[in-house]
């Protein structure tokens, strides 16, 4: 199978469409979109590791959550990272597809699967943002909870720690996001939400949404999406059993010093 057709399926899958507008995603490098593929990684971000491992199992394709290039790039040279990882991608003919929000936004993408691993039934209403209508969502859990308790739920969920900001009120209704959910805090506020689940929550912004009465779990960016790469792996596999497919999970780096 060629590079063009398993972009095409993740175009009929994951469509451009319910991609936001400020966002790069879709076949990012490419050598020759008629290489065929036998080998392929998935992962969550294009790190050196992850290139190193498409190198060594000898693949053609890596499939990411994160685009590698987001920003324009006025140059493609070693002396900065994503240059660095452009040019070894090149240099190895390893062609590079990124599926970010249009995955996120998906029926049955990352955000929908966000919500079931939680155990809130999504409501169907109008969109958090308009102008980002496939982001985020609203929903309500099958009992009324307690914040230590919903908090404590989503982090078994997705086995990673959570920090708490409680509102000290049960919980029914909860917005969500996966990834950086800070721009859904105020719409899930104006809905009516009693919590907020999701990732890059800024301190001023959890303390107020508490004041308002909404408790807020910022369960971070990494947790909430790791799991790309699973979903990735199981889309190809489906696709063709015969691909050799290997999903790399890379810990969040850094480590938590707590001498107080």
């Amino acid at each position: 199978m060629k590079i063009r057709e398993i972009e095409a399926y993740f175009q009929s899958l994951y469509p451009k469409e319910r991609a936001c507008t400020w966002d790069n995603d879709g076949l990012l490098v490419c050598p020759d979109r008629d290489r065929t593929v036998t080998g392929i990684v998935t992962c969550l971000d294009v790190t050196f590791s992850v290139i190193e491992k498409a190198v060594s199992e000898h693949c053609e394709l890596i499939v990411s959550h994160h685009p590698l290039i987001f920003s324009p790039l006025r140059r493609i040279c070693e002396d900065s990272i994503v240059g660095q990882k452009v040019l070894m991608l090149l240099q190895e003919e390893i062609s590079l597809i990124s599926l970010h929000t249009r995955f996120d936004g998906a029926v049955g993408g990352l955000n929908d699967r966000f919500a079931e691993r939680l155990g809130i039934l999504p409501e169907n209403g109008a969109p958090l943002l308009p102008e980002e209508p496939f982001i985020g969502g609203m929903g309500s859990l099958p009992a009324k909870q307690s914040p230590e308790e919903l908090a404590a739920a989503v982090s078994r969920a997705l086995r990673a720690p959570v920090r708490l900001y409680s509102a000290e009120m049960d919980v029914f209704r909860v917005g969500y996001c996966c990834g950086s959910g800070k721009d859904l805090v105020e719409p899930c506020l104006l809905r009516g939400a009693d919590a907020f689940v999701g990732g890059d929550i800024p301190y001023h912004q959890a303390q107020e949404a508490v004041e308002r009465g909404m408790t807020v779990i910022d369960c971070g960016h990494h947790a909430s999406e790791r799991d790309a790469a699973r979903y990735f792996s199981e889309a190809l596999s489906a696709l063709n059993p015969e691909f050799r497919v290997f999903s790399v999970y890379e810990p969040l780096g850094g480590d938590i010093i707590d001498e107080s």
